[in-house]
C-alpha cells in the first residue's frame, strides 16, 4: 500500500484530499469519498461537489497526476 499524509489509514489505489476536507477516490469518472469530508450532508460513499477541487493524497495518486501532465505537455524541464 502507498503512503497517505492525510489520513492514518493507507490505500493501494490513488486518494485526493478535496477542497471540502476527506478524501476521494476516482470512479468511473467520478470522485467518491473514501473519508468523511468537514461538510454537513455529506458522507463516505458520495459523490463529492463538481465545484470542489482536489489534491493528490498518496504517491499513487501523485505518480497518475505527474503521468497525465506529461503527457499533456511534455517532459518537465525543472527536474521533477
Amino acid at each position: 500500500m502507498t503512503e497517505n499524509r492525510h489520513s492514518k489509514r493507507e490505500y493501494s489505489y490513488s486518494v485526493f484530499g478535496t477542497q471540502g476536507g476527506g478524501l476521494v477516490r476516482e470512479v468511473g469518472g467520478r470522485y467518491i469519498f473514501v473519508e468523511k469530508p468537514d461538510c454537513p450532508g455529506l458522507n463516505v460513499g458520495d459523490e463529492m461537489p463538481n465545484e470542489w477541487g482536489t489534491i493528490p493524497a498518496n504517491d499513487r495518486a501523485r505518480r497518475e497526476v505527474d503521468a497525465y501532465v506529461e503527457n499533456y505537455f511534455g517532459p518537465s524541464h525543472f527536474g521533477f
